[in-house]
């Protein structure tokens, strides 16, 4: 069992993480990820049912949480809830890596009828207060914290015997620290307005399975039953962009990966991903690349052969 190098990040349709954990009856995966192995240094909005957990080890990195961001510096670790939307790119020019725990909650609960599940995992589970943390080494709770995720880390590694156990152990007490120290966003009440977050990741859901068609802001706005200009608010407080502007670049986005790993010709790209003609398609990509589609795969090409 060994840690993934140079991960991308595989959605669903609706921009929900796939993964393939390392052992099926062991629902955890570590990966590393370093951004000067990405076309673009960055990694889309997504989200998924595991609780991640990543400690930069070189450069920056910035992470919107839709209506927070922040940098996280080398060696702070970030601790993102379950079903959390989430976006994240280096922060500079330097290039930036880190590293990534992602597990079920399951792992360190047990069942889901489990005192500890009832107790202390599903209250955090649901708190909106701790929808993410960051860890810094000046606070001992959570320089505790970092040092149980680097030894997590170094037992994926190095495979000691029942390492599977040790490994739980050490996911277990950043759990138990969280939990006991966090234990007034724990009881004080959701300041996160979950309705409109809720209606983001709709609007999302939208987008992401039906970009191959045209779509109108009241098509949009019509998926999620509120209005326009609700769908509008909703874009620019949580994803900082307009709907119109999304749409495009998750198209651009997703030709890029056509581009890359098919061998359809630029007319049935344009057309697979919503744009209603190749010129068209060509003179957006262009736009937002600098290059036609043509020279972005010949460009690849070259990569290859060098």
């Amino acid at each position: 069992m060994k840690a993934i190098d140079h991960c991308n990040v595989i959605t669903d349709q609706n921009q929900k993480q796939l993964y393939s954990h390392i052992e099926p009856l062991f629902p955890c995966t570590v990966y590393t990820t370093d951004f000067q192995y990405y076309i673009h240094p960055e990694i889309p909005w997504h989200w998924h049912k595991d609780l991640e957990l990543i400690l930069v080890t070189e450069g920056s990195l910035f992470v919107d949480l839709g209506e927070t961001t922040f940098t996280l510096q080398k060696g702070q670790l970030l601790f993102i809830n379950t079903n959390v939307l989430h976006f994240m790119k280096k922060a500079s020019e330097q290039n930036c890596t880190a590293i990534t725990i992602v597990f079920d909650a399951e792992l360190v609960s047990g069942n889901t009828k489990s005192i500890y599940m009832e107790r202390y995992i599903s209250p955090l589970l649901c708190c909106h207060n701790l929808h993410y943390i960051v860890f810094c080494s000046e606070t001992d709770w959570q320089k505790n914290c970092i040092e149980h995720f680097k030894k997590a880390c170094s037992l994926f590694t190095e495979e000691p015997s029942a390492f599977l156990f040790a490994i739980r152990e050490q996911l277990s007490y950043i759990c138990y620290e969280i939990v006991e120290n966090c234990q007034t966003a724990l009881q004080s009440s959701s300041s996160h307005n979950t309705i409109e977050y809720q209606r983001t990741k709709q609007l999302l859901e939208y987008i992401h399975t039906q970009y191959n068609k045209a779509i109108s802001l009241e098509l949009l706005s019509s998926s999620a039953n509120i209005s326009q200009r609700e769908c509008f608010r909703c874009f620019e407080k949580i994803l900082h962009t307009t709907p119109m502007t999304y749409i495009t670049k998750y198209r651009i986005s997703t030709a890029l990966s056509l581009l890359q790993n098919t061998a359809l010709s630029v007319t049935e790209i344009a057309l697979s991903t919503g744009f209603n003609s190749s010129s068209y398609f060509s003179k957006v990509f262009r736009e937002y690349m600098g290059i036609t589609p043509l020279q972005y795969r010949k460009s690849l090409s070259l990569k290859n052969t060098v």
